[in-house]
């Protein structure tokens, strides 16, 4: 099965996420990337809820191996 081709990007930072009203139309994250450029990521409400819940999990483990002290 030949993979699939990947693109990396060194984000910068979030620029802004617009969560719609609509429930059918999902949510757009916006990303500064190296060389001042921006990628809007649009995302179907099932995407954004698989999302949420990958940020969670990482946001436990990490918690786990750096506790508040």
């Amino acid at each position: 099965m030949p993979q699939k081709p990947t693109r990396e990007f060194a984000v910068i930072k979030v620029k802004h996420v617009t969560v719609s009203a609509d429930t059918t139309l999902g949510a757009v994250i916006a990303l500064e990337v190296d060389g001042k450029n921006e990628i809007s990521l649009f995302m179907v409400p099932e995407v954004l809820a698989s999302l949420e819940a990958m940020l969670v999990k990482a946001s436990l483990e990490q918690a786990r191996h750096h506790p508040v002290q």
